[in-house]
């Protein structure tokens, strides 16, 4: 009987440390993250609903603050990726 005693209080007591440490680094990681997502060092929120823009290579939409910018001639052009962009800026693969 006295054996189930003393496991019954080691396992009390580990899970009260298990607490605290849960506590304590829960507390150090929400103080050392930054003032926008959690977990994203710097990182901020992108506003739910924001502007997309349409990549005219691959069709794809794209948030327009993610969106790799190509200005010529006074017409901006957004693309999702610099692969696309440059695919666009090279045109179409003549075929023979």
């Amino acid at each position: 009987m006295g054996v189930v005693i003393w496991i019954v209080r080691i396992l009390v007591l580990l899970l009260i440390l298990r607490f605290v440490l849960r506590l304590v680094f829960g507390l150090l990681a929400q103080k050392s993250s930054s003032p926008g997502r959690p977990g994203a060092p710097g990182g901020k929120i992108e506003r739910a609903g924001g502007d997309l823009v349409r990549d005219p290579q691959c069709g794809t939409y794209v948030p327009k603050s993610r969106a790799v910018v190509v200005a010529t001639g006074g017409e901006t052009r957004y693309f999702c990726s610099t692969n696309c962009r440059d695919a666009y800026e090279h045109g179409p693969i003549p075929s023979n």
